[in-house]
């Protein structure tokens, strides 16, 4: 039986993914999205990594635009597809920006997140909304790998706000009989990534001679392929045993930023690889559990590092070859 899908943020990095994984599966896919872009200025790869990620999906879904900001906006959208599945992606998608625009992560982060819930509590055929979280909700990872049951402690404004979300999540789930599910995933990457993330500026810079900076040798992540990530999503969207669920959604092996660089610096020969202080700002991560989401809904994520940074670098190696940059 196929569902009917609405994908706030569907038209970004993570968002095409998990439609075309959805679509591939047989179901109907709907995305909502404001196409507001956090990088500036705009640039041709930009626009070819957005054409490259849309062309997808784009013959085989219906699109609607707008922001989680305007309330009325998405429910004319929702009521219009008539969803009885939500993914909630949509989200200013980076740590550092929220530290340095508070207010707007708030607006994009919470408030969406609120506007969401009373339309969601309004729907009688809504069987899961899915809550795509953080991470950084954990703050200084307190045990490696991090569970889903660890203490949340968030050292930024991103993975509290993020928090935040979580929170109203479970609370409109208790009031309203909501069925809920809340996601966490970790350094998600690979090709048409528009938001300079730190793999996507290593290889940048690597193909344009230019030295990767590592800002902390020791410092972890879970860093996870967008591949995989899509598939952890569209799981906890559509098993049942993910009704009331918080899932830890990556590769489930922590890697040190010095070792990505290392990786890109063997794709690219000759890449200078220059360490630098931490940035004090962000948490202390590493790994995350994945066993809980692997046992319940089947999760089996496979792309490692190597082969991850291996096929990102081949997308950047053709867009330089097309001439994009």
């Amino acid at each position: 039986m196929s569902d009917k899908v609405f994908i706030t943020g569907g038209a970004g990095f993570v968002g095409c993914a998990v439609s075309r994984h959805l679509l591939d599966l047989g179901h109907e896919v709907a995305l909502y999205d404001s196409f507001l872009n956090y990088v500036f200025p705009l640039d041709k790869i930009h626009l070819d990594n957005l054409m490259n990620r849309l062309a997808t999906v784009e013959n085989d879904v219906k699109v609607y635009r707008g922001s989680t900001e305007n309330q009325d906006c998405m429910r004319r959208a929702i009521m219009d597809f008539k969803p009885n599945r939500i993914i909630h992606l949509a989200a200013m998608p980076l740590a550092n920006l929220a530290v340095d625009h508070p207010e707007e992560a708030v607006q994009s982060i919470v408030m969406g997140t609120l506007n969401l819930l009373h339309i969601a509590r309004d729907l009688p055929q809504l069987d899961r909304l899915v809550y795509v979280s953080s991470s950084m909700v954990y703050g200084d990872f307190p045990n490696r790998p991090v569970q889903e049951d660890d203490a949340k402690d968030p050292k930024e404004v991103y993975g509290s706000m993020k928090l935040s979300g979580e929170l109203m999540i479970r609370a409109f789930s208790r009031l309203f009989g909501l069925q809920s599910t809340v996601i966490r995933p970790s350094a998600v990457y690979g090709p048409t990534d528009n938001n300079r993330r730190v793999l996507g500026i290593f290889l940048e810079n690597a193909l344009t001679g230019k030295p990767l900076i590592v800002k902390g040798r020791g410092h972890a992540l879970d860093f996870t392929f967008v591949g995989d990530s899509a598939a952890g999503i569209a799981s906890a969207a559509l098993h049942e045993k993910a009704a009331g669920k918080a899932y830890n959604i990556t590769r489930g092996r922590g890697r040190t930023i010095y070792d990505a660089a290392q990786i890109v610096a063997k794709l690219v020969p000759g890449t200078e690889v220059i360490e630098a202080p931490a940035d004090p700002r962000m948490p202390v991560r590493g790994g995350l559990d994945v066993s809980l989401a692997k046992s319940e809904i089947g999760f089996n994520p496979q792309v490692d590092l190597e082969e991850g940074l291996a096929q990102y670098h081949a997308y950047l190696q053709d867009q330089r070859q097309r001439g994009v940059w």
